[in-house]
C-alpha cells in the first residue's frame, strides 16, 4: 500500500509540474521591421590590393512564426521560421592614381562600386525567452531578386537597375548566407499581444567567381534596431 501511495504521489507531482511547465506554451507570430546599417568586409586578397569596405543602409520586413515552449515559469524556448524581405548593401572602394593609368592631368581619386540588393529571406531563428526579454540566434539564406549597381569615380556617379537574373549571376552559388542574433523586449498591452523593440547583429556571406577558377568571399556586418508586433504567450 505504501508503494502504491508513493507511486500515485509521484505521478500527481509529475502531472502538476508538467501542467505548470507548459501552461504558457503556444503559437507565436512576430512581425518585425529591422532598420540599420551594414559595412562590407572585403576578402583578404582585396584588402591586400588596397580595397576597403563601404557602409550602406539596410532595411526589411520579416515574419517569424512557430511555437513557444515554456520550460519553467518565466523561461521558454521558441522554435521559429523566419520569412521576409531584406535590402542589403555590398560595396568597396579604392584610391586610384588615374595619372599613372594614362589619364593626363588626373591625380588620385576614390573609385567605389556598390550593390543595393533586394532579397527574399528564409531561415530559422530559435529564441530563448526570459520574462519579457528574448535572445535569438539563427540564420538562413537570402535569394537576391533585383537591385541597383552604383559606381563612383571621384565626383562622377552612375547607377543601373539590376533584374533578378543579374543579381542571381553575381554570386556562386546564387544565394547569400546569413547569420543573426537578436535581443528583444516585449511590452504586452493585451494578454497575448505585445509591442516588440530590440537590437540585431548580423552577418552576410556570399561567394563570387574570381574568373580564375576560384572563389572570392565577400562579407557584410550589420547592426540596427527592430520594431514589431508579437502575438503569443508570455514566458
Amino acid at each position: 500500500m505504501k508503494n502504491i501511495k508513493k507511486f500515485l504521489l509521484i505521478m500527481a507531482m509529475t502531472m502538476a509540474l508538467g501542467t505548470s511547465a507548459f501552461a504558457a506554451s503556444g503559437f507565436e507570430f512576430i512581425l518585425n521591421v529591422p532598420l540599420g546599417a551594414g559595412i562590407t568586409i572585403p576578402s583578404k586578397d582585396m584588402k591586400d590590393a588596397g580595397y576597403k569596405g563601404t557602409a550602406g543602409f539596410d532595411a526589411g520586413v520579416e515574419v517569424q512564426l512557430g511555437y513557444m515552449f515554456q520550460v519553467v515559469n518565466g523561461f521558454g524556448i521558441s522554435a521559429l521560421v523566419e520569412l521576409g524581405y531584406a535590402h542589403d548593401h555590398f560595396g568597396t572602394s579604392i584610391e586610384a592614381d588615374l595619372g599613372a593609368l594614362g589619364y593626363e592631368g588626373a591625380g588620385v581619386v576614390k573609385v567605389s562600386d556598390s550593390y543595393g540588393l533586394d532579397s527574399f529571406k528564409i531561415g530559422l531563428l530559435p529564441k530563448f525567452n526570459i520574462g519579457a526579454f528574448a535572445i535569438g540566434i539563427g540564420g538562413g539564406v537570402k535569394v537576391p531578386l533585383g537591385g541597383k549597381y552604383t559606381m563612383k569615380l571621384g565626383d562622377a556617379k552612375d547607377s543601373i537597375k539590376l533584374a533578378m537574373g543579374d543579381t542571381l549571376s553575381l554570386f556562386s552559388p546564387p544565394v547569400i548566407g546569413y547569420v543573426k542574433a537578436t535581443f528583444d523586449y516585449s511590452i504586452f498591452f493585451l494578454d497575448n499581444l505585445a509591442f516588440n523593440i530590440g537590437l540585431y547583429l548580423g552577418g552576410d556571406i556570399a561567394k563570387q567567381d574570381d574568373g580564375l577558377g576560384g572563389k572570392v568571399t565577400t562579407s557584410n556586418f550589420d547592426v540596427g534596431v527592430e520594431l514589431g508586433l508579437k502575438f503569443g504567450p508570455r514566458a
